[in-house]
This record gives C-alpha cells, structure tokens and sequence, in this order.
C-alpha cells in the first residue's frame, strides 16, 4: 500500500520550510522531500524578508504606505507584475514576520537597501538560523516527514484527481511511489539548469555566475510542464551585480564574492568599460542598485572594472568611497592588496596587470582605453563628469602605475519566473486555468510579481515572497 499525504512539497529552502511549517499548524499529513543531504539551499544565504508596516518597523519610527510600495513595484515592472497578487501579500506581509516570530525565528533589524524603501527585516544568522533553528525543528516536533537525499522525478495524476509522485534516492537509485492530495512545487527555480538559462534569457546568460546552493535545476518546473503547465519566462534573474569569476576554477564564485576584490569592483564606484574599453554608465548609480548593475553589464559583451595603484592602496589603507553598512562592517579592505597577490599569483583568469595603461589596453584588446581614461581623469580633475553625471567624489582617477583590469561577470541569485500562478498559488495551465491541487511557491511562481527584472528599491521582497506563497498556498489547501 503507497503512503498517502495531504501535501507533499518538493524542495527543502526557506519556501518549503515555511510551507511544512504552516502545514502542521493546520495538521496536515505532510512530506518535505529535498535532494540534497542538507536543507535549507538558497535560502540558507537568505538576508532577510520584506515586510511594510510591521511592529518592527513601527517601533523604529518607519512609516511606509502600502500604496507606495505597490506603485513602486508595478512602476518597475513596467505593469507585467501581477497587481492584485502584490496587494495580496503586501496586505500579509507584516503578519508573516510576527508569524516567523511566534515560530521562533529571531530578527535583528529593519534596512534599506542603497536609496531604497527600509522594508528588509533581517534574519539573526541569515536564512540558515531561520531555517534550522526555528522552522525545521518545529515541523520536526509535529510530526511533519522530512527525506533528504530524495529527488522527484514523475508525476502524474490519477482519475480521482491525487498525485502520483515518483521519488528516487539520488544515493543508491532506490524508488518510491507515494500519493498526494496537493503537490506544491518549492525547487528554487531554475539557475543551476545552463539549458533552461539560454533559452529563458535574451542577453549574455553565459555570462550570468550563479552564486547559490547550485542545487536549483528547475525540477518542480519540469513536473508542472509534464501535467500541462504553462511555460511563462520572464527572464528575471536575481542579479547582485558584477562578480569575479574564475574560469581556471582554482578559486570557486562562492568563495570569490566573499572576497574584499569582489567587492572594490563590484560594490564602489570605480571606472567600468566594455569589450572595446568605451566607459558605459553612471557606475555610481549602479552599485546603490544592483538589478540595474546587473542588467547594465549584461549588455555588455565584456566588462572590466580599472584601478590603479593607489585607489589599491587606498581602498586597503584609509577608506573606499562608499559605506556598505550593514552588510560589511568595516570603512577599508584590509585584505585587497593579499587576494590581488594570490590572484596575480595563481594567474586567476579575471585579473590583468600591466605597467602602463598602453600595454593594458594590448593586454585586454581594448582599442579605446587609452583615450577613455584620459577623460576620465579629465572629468575627475575638472570635478564634473560630462558623460554620465557621476558626482566628483566617485570619479576615482586612474593614473598612478602599475595598473589593474578585473574582468567581472554579473552574479545571481535566482530566477523568477517558469510557472505562472494565481491568486490562490495554484499552477495555471496552457489554457489559463487552474491545474487543481498543484501549487507554485517562492522561485518556482514568483513570476507573477516581476518584469524582467527584481526590483531591489523595495528590498526583501523574494524572500519574502517565498515565505508569503507558502502560507498562501497551504492556506488554500487547508479550507
């Protein structure tokens, strides 16, 4: 005789986790499959969620109408986004950080992310401590049924409309069947599937690095594709802005944007040019908003960001341009002119470094650097920079010898699109409707709430999303 659930929720991160979490307070029979040996994947690196109107907020004096956020996020969609399901969860979303409280997760603040609203409550230990100190030993205290190391691969559903869902152990290829009166779908998107990437895509998905558990493969989009499901892409990805990347693979993307060098390139206003050395945006403008960073480089066929010795020396010494508080602590980089050794040593691919901004523009083959930075210098040195309006204080010149390049690709987080979903969560098929008892949460449905891309002005809201349509979902299960 197979088991026989309420729910199973294929993917163990934040999403599943809160969906398991609000599925024992219904007492619902539950499954969590995960295929990984560990739970919690991308959201483990989760910062925090989005919430307006919260007791946290109002305890720190932050005002925010909902209508503002609502605007915002249509106005940056440029109206693609889902209206009704945005007033939706921003209605909900202040009582699901009281919910995550009462379930033991612990916040330690509310931020704002560069010149954005502050609605980003921050997790104590990021995701990782929401998810394993609080929500997996409640579900766990409940009885709700975890399998890691557990994969779907099929699905289908019977004549009396319950799943029937394939499992198999990706340790020893074992197989077992079990049946579901609700599947919902909490994979983590796509990001890690390089076939999916291209054709999802329109501009560089070569050059997108996923920074992330690796573990997002689009399998709950593939099991919603095989019962009709419609394929609705966006193209959204979560870009963080640029990031090193080592393509002799010495030193891994995840080990990389830890880095203090990631970081002065990606995260302070320094010089960026293109494949042809040609300067292409307000750099500043940029790294107080990393979806525009992102989108930014990815028109780009190549991009370098160009120091030279003294922005090195000051960055290490005194202090960079830009305060990056909360999420790094420190006013320099002790550790810049180290990683640039270790990664002139290792002859990391990212890095060229030459005597003379001539030799540099051979190097890279870049014909227009050499005149580039000469007016760069110039515009630094006249405090007024009269191609893209960067304010004086950012226009860090390039003229003290030996001189660097860091190539850099765009780093991401996840995807947002794949499936399409309603108001309820449940997946929409072919024809527009409702696929009954079959849900979408966090990456694998949150397509409807964007454009192409993530709108980071109102910080948190992926996250919060994943925690949002998990409640939704198994709330409309549990009627």
């Amino acid at each position: 005789m197979l088991d026989n659930y309420d729910v199973v929720i294929v993917g163990g991160g934040l999403s599943g986790f809160a969906a398991a979490t609000e599925a024992a307070d219904k007492n619902l029979k539950t499954l969590l499959v995960e295929k990984g040996h560990t739970t919690g994947g991308t959201g483990n690196y989760v910062e925090g969620i989005f919430a307006v109107q919260s007791q946290m907020q109002k305890e720190a004096g932050i005002n925010i109408k909902p209508e503002s956020i609502l605007k915002t996020e249509l106005d940056y969609s440029h109206y693609e986004a889902n209206g009704l399901i945005w007033k939706k969860y921003i209605e909900q979303s202040a009582e699901n950080v009281t919910w995550l409280q009462q379930h033991g997760v612990k916040f330690k603040g509310v931020v704002n992310m560069g010149t954005g609203f502050a609605t980003w409550h921050l997790f104590e230990g990021y995701g990782d401590k929401a998810i394993h100190n609080a929500l997996e030993p409640y579900i766990k205290s409940k009885g709700i049924e975890i399998k890691t190391l557990t994969e779907a691969t099929e699905i289908t559903q019977t004549e009396t409309g319950e799943f029937s869902l394939k499992l198999v152990n990706v340790s020893d290829k074992s197989e077992q069947t079990v049946l579901a009166k609700n599947i919902v779908l909490a994979s983590g998107g796509y990001l890690n599937n390089k076939e999916l990437m291209k054709h999802a895509h329109k501009y560089n998905p070569q050059k997108i690095v996923a920074v992330n558990s690796g573990k997002s493969t689009g399998d709950g989009l593939k099991l919603a594709w095989s019962l009709g499901a419609r394929k609705f892409f966006t193209g959204m990805t979560m870009n963080f802005g640029g990031q090193i990347y080592d393509e002799t693979n010495q030193v891994p993307a995840y080990e990389l944007s830890d880095w203090n060098l990631g970081s002065a390139v990606c995260d302070e206003p320094v010089l960026w040019v293109n494949e042809n050395g040609d300067r292409f945006v307000n750099e500043y403008a940029c790294v107080t908003n990393w979806a525009n960073e992102g989108n930014s480089m990815l028109r780009q066929d190549r991009i370098f960001a160009i120091f030279d010795q003294k922005t090195i020396d000051d960055f290490t010494n005194k202090q960079f341009p830009l305060d990056l508080h909360p999420f790094y602590e420190l006013p320099n980089y002790p550790n810049l002119k180290k990683e640039i050794k270790t990664a002139l040593d290792k002859k990391l691919s990212f890095i060229t470094k030459s005597e003379t901004i001539s030799d540099l523009a051979e190097k890279l083959n870049t014909p227009n650097l050499q005149r580039n930075i000469a007016r760069y210098n110039h515009f630094s040195e006249i405090g007024s920079d009269n191609d893209f309006g960067k304010s004086v204080e950012y226009l860090l010149p390039v003229k003290e010898g030996p001189f660097y390049a860091l190539e850099m690709q765009v780093g991401a987080f996840t995807t947002g699109d794949g499936l399409k979903v309603n108001l309820k969560n449940e997946v929409i098929d072919t024809n527009g409707k409702a696929i009954n008892h079959l849900y979408a949460i966090g990456s694998d449905g949150s397509g409807v709430i964007y454009g192409d891309t993530y709108g980071v002005e109102v910080s948190g809201t992926h996250a919060g999303y994943c925690v949002y349509s998990a409640r939704n979902a198994i709330d409309d299960i549990a009627k």
